[in-house]
């Protein structure tokens, strides 16, 4: 069979599935998943006008309106973090009118509609343990293809090179560079630490730690500084809250020294440059134009400090407002506050700080739980949410993450996490509060027969004592 047969009848599969996802919302779900990280248009550059991502979204979510009008219950938007990411939407398309390039804002925030999409979606049909530790698995899989891919890549010379530095890059634009790349794969370890300690099949432990071996080399070669200070992070992280932290510190080490031995001199001067800027060290020319696109952030800001320049439109504002004419590369702002504050304004600055409070707060709600009975992998979650969240504001310290998927799959776990251990609390107080309602059989019985002993207890005292 050639290669297009092969083709053909993997596309024609994917159509069943596909489709069978329509009438299975949640089968729904995990294929949305798969087709908003893995990009089959990118892939496959004829499949790219058919929109697939954007029109299967719309009748995932069309489809999920239409189930819940048909029942009562509580309204999408009494979730907070529902709420919140709504309100960052609405902060977005406030900025169309007044961005730089309304047609470029315009297309940014319909990106933004399908991740907000993917919480909707997480929130609503992952609604029990069953279907949280399927996701997880979903998210397995999604890091182990970006790993194994862009090492095969790498392999075959497809690489960023930067000197004598060959960077591993992803191979589609959610994971296009580098920086890209080892920043989602460092969002989603936390999700195979939690598979890790969650499973009890031995098999299923060893299948994780292979998927995370293959992310941790990834990582390491694509040369991105911050995503090794995240990686470190995670580590300290995971060995404070662990009970066995000695075991957990020893067990850190040790992978970091196997990954460290068998690096490349190049990428170890590479890392080891971060040590040098801490010292004082002169920064390098990629560190020098953050500074400056740092420093532009300021003018670009004031020019609408409100509504912002537009959603996505700080590379335009930075060629037409900071270079003004002058002949240089439009920069990305590589700060998630200076990215929201110069595109969506005050505005949208407020918007993002309330979606991520309540994403905080979800975290936060699970965490109380701790490790009662029933609850071990809502727990795991939330351990795993946690290190995301920290994992991933790390990475937005020096990079533009607020049209990037890490944020809004981290908000779409964490509320369907929250709402699953809700339910099942609710659904224990109701056991709990039935039980104490229904009437002992037996009760009257025991109140006869002691009212009895009790009455000839006394017969005999009045007895003893008119004797």
């Amino acid at each position: 069979m050639n290669s297009s047969a092969i083709l053909a009848t993997g596309v024609m599969l994917a159509l069943v599935v596909a489709i069978a996802g329509l009438f299975r919302p949640f089968l729904g779900l995990l294929v949305f998943v798969v087709i908003h990280f893995v990009q089959p248009g990118e892939l496959i550059p004829a499949l790219a006008p058919l929109r697939i991502e954007l029109v299967y979204g719309i009748l995932l979510i069309a489809i999920l309106i239409y189930r819940r009008a048909s029942r009562s219950g509580r309204s999408l938007l009494s979730d907070r973090i529902i709420l919140g990411a709504v309100i960052l939407l609405a902060a977005s398309l406030l900025s169309i009118p007044f961005a730089v390039w309304r047609g470029g804002a315009a297309s940014t925030v319909i990106e933004l509609m399908k991740l907000i999409a993917l919480i909707l979606l997480l929130t609503t049909l992952v609604d029990s343990q069953t279907r949280l530790r399927k996701m997880l698995w979903c998210m397995a899989a999604v890091a182990t293809w970006f790993a194994s891919s862009s090492l095969s890549a790498y392999a075959h010379g497809q690489f960023y090179a930067l000197g004598d530095l060959d960077r591993a890059e992803g191979v589609n634009s959610i994971v296009g560079g580098p920086n890209e790349l080892a920043g989602l794969l460092l969002a989603l370890f936390p999700m195979l630490v939690a598979l890790l300690r969650s499973s009890r099949n031995v098999l299923a432990r060893i299948l994780v730690v292979v998927c995370g071996a293959v992310s941790l080399i990834a990582i390491s070669l694509t040369g991105s500084r911050i995503a090794m200070v995240g990686l470190i992070a995670i580590a300290i992280y995971y060995t404070f809250q662990s009970k066995y932290k000695l075991l957990t510190c020893v067990a850190c080490v040790l992978i970091g020294y196997l990954v460290w031995i068998n690096l490349p001199g190049v990428y170890k001067h590479r890392y080891l440059t971060v040590e040098h800027y801490v010292e004082g060290d002169q920064l390098d020319a990629s560190n020098e134009l953050r500074l400056e696109v740092w420093k532009a952030g300021r003018q670009i800001f004031l020019h609408n400090p409100i509504l912002g320049v537009g959603a996505g439109q700080f590379p335009t504002a930075y060629g037409l407002i900071y270079l003004a004419g002058r002949h240089a590369a439009w920069m990305s702002p590589h700060n998630l506050l200076i990215q929201v504050a110069c595109e969506l304004g005050l505005i949208g600055l407020a918007a993002f700080v309330y979606f991520m409070c309540q994403v905080a707060k979800g975290i936060r709600s699970v965490l109380r739980r701790k490790r009662n009975c029933g609850f071990e992998l809502s727990y795991q979650v939330a351990i795993a949410c946690s290190v995301m969240y920290v994992g991933v504001l790390i990475l937005s310290l020096v990079g533009h993450t607020l049209y990037r998927p890490y944020w809004y799959l981290l908000a779409g776990l964490v509320a369907a996490n929250r709402n699953i251990v809700a339910a099942r609390l609710k659904a224990s107080a109701k056991i709990k509060t039935v039980s104490e309602t229904i009437p002992d059989p037996f009760a009257g019985l025991v109140a006869t027969n002691r009212n009895i002993v009790a009455a000839r207890l006394q017969a005999s005292a009045k007895i003893k004592t008119v004797g």
